[in-house]
């Protein structure tokens, strides 16, 4: 924990808590983030959609598919990337049929270790792929783009404030002997404005986080999908402002810590160390959409999205619909759907808000069964 405390106390001695969790997350050397070894999977410390289950980038692939059928072909946008598991799940669907459908992938990934891990794996790849470090490091690609997000936005920086009888406070890290310790100070004009903006009030002794930096994000990348057409598709787990703000629910804010599956609440513990993640309010980017043109096709949660996309299809295409003989391999493959589609587990905590500028709205809805 040396390595925050000397650079806490270089910054003065104490840092907003967002700036505590960019170093915590991202600092260059000693980040959570950073690495040639992703942090998630069965064998790192929490689940994503796309590494609990290879189904879910098959319904992903399929969904390609539908959507390339009506506009000849697209660019596909994996955002926050990693070591390119779904990549290489989408493309082994694909199969021989990947460059039918993808004009390209563009793989954005801002761990360097990570690309370079992905730019070996993928080196015979079937169709083009480009990487980027952020999204606005792409240029505007030149077909229709699906851009894919899994758990982006809550893994950004959030500010926090607790509740006073006056208004709020900002909780800041600061250091005192050489330990981290929780501080309050007067909160930032930004972070006031942001509650102000959501029609929040924050109760007295309420905890609460605010991403001042998702809105911003989610408008640069929509609008680095350029003037083609695109789609979209932002899997994470949030509320409306509503319910992210209910005392009721959440009087103690949604920060969670994760080290090797465990659930925890203490971000100062050891940072570096374990993943800092908190829900997403979906009206920040519904902000970013509505200003930039794009429709909304739906919020759903993880398990109806994928229905809609086509996983009964999927299933039934496998041999492994309702009537197939039900033997070991086809026991183990539905074990690995239930994973998606568990109703008290990533089934329903994860939500997918799709997303589309006007000329895609109908060509998502036939692809999602909506008309």
């Amino acid at each position: 924990m040396s390595w925050i405390v000397d650079e806490i106390t270089k910054r003065g001695g104490e840092v907003f808590f967002d700036e505590f969790m960019e170093l915590a997350l991202y600092h260059p050397r000693h980040g959570y983030y950073v690495g040639e070894k992703p942090r998630y999977g069965r064998a790192g410390d929490f689940l994503t959609a796309p590494t609990a289950s290879g189904w879910y980038a098959r319904v992903i692939a399929r969904l390609l598919t539908a959507i390339a059928a009506k506009t000849r072909s697209v660019c596909f946008v994996d955002v926050a990337s990693g070591d390119g598991a779904m990549i290489h799940g989408v493309l082994d669907r694909l199969g021989t049929a990947a460059s039918e459908v993808l004009d390209g992938i563009i793989s954005i990934e801002r761990s360097e270790a990570l690309r370079s891990v992905q730019k070996q794996s993928l080196v015979a790849a079937p169709v083009e792929v480009r990487w980027a470090r952020t999204v606005t490091d792409i240029a505007s690609p030149p077909m229709p783009c699906v851009v894919h997000a899994s758990e982006l936005y809550d893994a950004l920086p959030v500010a926090r404030v607790v509740g006073c009888r006056d208004g709020i406070e900002e909780l800041v890290v600061g250091v005192s002997a050489g330990e981290l310790e929780w501080l309050r100070r007067p909160p930032r004009s930004e972070v006031v404005a942001y509650f102000e903006r959501h029609g929040v009030d924050i109760e007295n002794g309420q905890i609460a986080e605010a991403n001042l930096g998702a809105e911003a994000l989610h408008a640069r990348m929509l609008g680095a999908m350029g003037d083609r057409g695109g789609l979209s598709l932002t899997l994470d787990y949030g509320y409306e402002a509503r319910r992210l703000y209910d005392p009721r629910g959440r009087r103690g804010g949604s920060l969670t810590t994760y080290h090797n599956h465990r659930l925890g609440r203490d971000p100062l513990a050891t940072p570096g160390r374990i993943d800092v993640t908190a829900h997403v309010n979906w009206e920040d980017l519904r902000r970013a959409a509505n200003a930039g043109g794009w429709q909304e096709i739906g919020l759903w949660p993880l398990a109806e999205f994928l229905v809609l996309a086509g996983l009964a299809a999927e299933l039934d295409a496998r041999g492994l619909g309702i009537d197939a003989e039900l033997d070991a391999s086809t026991f183990s493959e539905r074990q690995e759907v239930k994973r998606l589609l568990d109703p008290e587990g990533m089934g329903s905590d994860l939500k997918m808000l799709v997303q589309a500028t006007e000329d895609m709205v109908d060509v998502a809805k036939r692809a999602l069964s909506l008309d």
